[in-house]
């Protein structure tokens, strides 16, 4: 696949990837009912809902319906990507597509490149922008892993599991333990599994013609089934911030969708370089370069992520689990960041210098693994 006038992968003018009509998938994840379920121990149901983008308009009057404009966040997931670039209006999903992955501060950024030429800031990127940020995203995906053992040992403890189970979720006692049960389900059995459901198929499979030279056909930038990722794409979209559910809790924020993950990955990485599986027997995640016959889409590495059993109380303190999975990357016990205070001024955020190392890229306890991206 992926020869002649066909489009088998994503092909954009300037800024494409902000059409409206460009095609994006996310994942969405609710209860599965005890009668609908087609293995053992499956508690939810995954949907690839694949939409246009749409505006990201604050005006309701440019907002595109049947598209990811439609799709209101709830006020939880806008705190969480308060940081992230956004285009438009924080309040829908179609603002946060495409994903960019993780973020590295702006004054580290500017530590980084300085005031100096463009050939001179290139530099400093490929020697320390590149692998910062996949070291982060490694210790991210760590982090992740943390988080959903977590909320597991949390939701067994306090009754919050049975509720999972039932699909009662609206009853669990925070969004926070939800998020982590359901990533948890996404890695045991969603990770090397098509999903549940394809929501239009079509726009898939009869690839639209375009002309020599002329307009592509369907912009998509998405997981295609032609793609080895696209056996994993439940944990690839969850990786990519890209996987929501509505909230059912009863507030203000009931219906709308939520969250499951921020990003780690871009959606560029999933479509494009990375496929994922999980292995339940390893601590370290593993590499493996595809063989490819330079045909779209170019998945280049098969990315192999540990998710082992969680370690008994006397190997690996709960507390010490949760204290890696919550670890923030600048301050604390655990910071990513390397920084020093600029002691000629007053203390605060403006007055912290950051350096070009990092620190705690693997968490310093046992039993918590080391994942690759």
């Amino acid at each position: 696949m992926g020869i002649g006038k066909y489009q088998y992968a994503p092909r954009f003018k300037t800024q494409g990837w902000y059409n409206p009509d460009t095609y994006y998938q996310i994942l969405s994840v609710k209860p599965c009912p005890k009668k609908k379920r087609t293995r053992i121990n499956q508690h939810i149901i995954t949907e690839i809902s694949l939409k246009k983008r749409g505006t990201g308009s604050e005006n309701l009057g440019e907002l595109k319906p049947g598209s990811f404009d439609d799709f209101q966040l709830d006020s939880y997931t806008k705190e969480k990507l308060e940081h992230y670039p956004k285009h438009k209006n924080e309040d829908i999903l179609s603002s946060y597509l495409p994903s960019p992955g993780v973020i590295l501060p702006k004054k580290f950024i500017e530590t980084i490149s300085g005031d100096e030429s463009d050939k001179l800031e290139n530099t400093a990127i490929t020697n320390f922008y590149e692998p910062t940020r996949a070291i982060l995203q490694s210790r991210k995906l760590s982090q992740l892993v943390a988080k959903t053992w977590c909320s597991y040992q949390e939701a067994k403890k306090n009754g919050d599991w049975d509720k999972f189970t039932a699909g009662d979720w609206e009853n669990i006692t925070s969004l926070e333990i939800l998020d982590g049960l359901i990533a948890r389900e996404i890695f045991l059995f969603a990770g090397d599994v098509s999903p549940d459901k394809i929501e239009h198929p079509d726009i898939y499979t009869p690839l639209n013609p375009h002309p020599a030279g002329g307009e592509i056909g369907h912009h998509r930038f998405v997981i295609l089934p032609s793609s080895k990722a696209w056996e994993g794409i439940a944990l690839s979209l969850l990786l990519s911030g890209q996987a929501y559910y509505k909230n059912k809790q009863k507030t203000d924020d009931k219906g709308k969708y939520h969250q499951i993950s921020q990003p780690i990955l871009s959606t560029g990485e999933i479509v494009s370089k990375y496929s994922f599986e999980v292995n339940w027997n390893i601590f370290d995640g593993k590499f493996k370069e595809l063989a490819t016959d330079n045909k779209a889409p170019w998945i280049v590495y098969q990315v192999l992520l540990p998710y082992p059993p969680i370690p008994s109380k006397k190997d690996l303190d709960p507390k010490h689990i949760k204290k890696w999975a919550y670890a923030p990357d600048e301050g604390g016990d655990f910071p990513f960041y390397i920084t020093e205070k600029n002691e000629g001024k007053e203390a605060g955020e403006e007055n912290i210098n950051y350096l070009t190392g990092i620190d705690y890229f693997r968490s310093p306890y046992p039993y918590m693994p080391l994942t690759t991206s």
